[in-house]
């Protein structure tokens, strides 16, 4: 008996030392603000409402990447949609499609000689897409004149690359990409839905 409570303490002792030392190797991941467009002026749209009317869907699985990003490209699409595009009308309403917010991960080919090992090379790439559509459609359904705007950007990540390595990446990635769609989204609608912007 007495050596089945030694046992019993040397095994709970044993358990605490693998928990504490699991639990210092846990990685604090980043914080990272929600990326507003609200510097950006607003395009006020004739039209009584703004509605979303499809979006893209994440299949989570590899080689898409995009719902591992601390801001997703499609949250970066609403913050924008809900920062910059406002309806000032009274009828007929702005429908938006989300067609792709994707980001997929593709592996790089590497030197695998002895060179190789002391070096530190480009392992993966990011390809990140946006493509969003805007129709005018009045209150049966009927659609009109639309624009559609894509954007693309992509990074890489060097072997090894930590979870907020990582992280920071992707975020960058969101960033760029988001620039790029404004400017594309933005002159897309001016020169085909600019009879109903304000």
């Amino acid at each position: 008996m007495h050596f089945q409570k030694i046992f019993i303490r040397i095994s709970l002792f044993f358990v605490l030392g693998l928990f504490l030392v699991s639990c210092s190797t846990i990685v604090k991941r980043q914080n990272f603000e929600d990326m507003s467009f609200k510097h950006l002026p607003p395009m006020v749209f004739n039209v009584a409402r703004v509605e979303i009317v499809g979006e893209f869907k994440s299949p989570l699985l590899e080689p898409n990447v995009e719902h591992n990003f601390p801001v997703t490209p499609q949250v970066a699409i609403r913050s924008w949609l809900s920062d910059r595009v406002y309806a000032g009308g009274t009828k007929d309403f702005l429908q938006v499609t989300i067609i792709d917010a994707s980001a997929k991960i593709t592996e790089l080919e590497t030197n695998r000689d002895l060179e190789g090992w002391f070096t530190t090379e480009q392992a993966e790439r990011v390809d990140a897409r946006l493509e969003v559509r805007f129709d005018i459609a009045n209150d049966s359904g009927k659609t009109g004149p639309y624009a559609v705007a894509q954007a693309k950007r992509s990074r890489t990540l060097s072997e090894g690359a930590s979870l907020n390595d990582r992280d920071k990446i992707y975020f960058d990635l969101t960033s760029a990409i988001m620039n790029d769609f404004n400017a594309s989204m933005e002159q897309a609608l001016r020169k085909y839905l600019a009879a109903y912007i304000k």
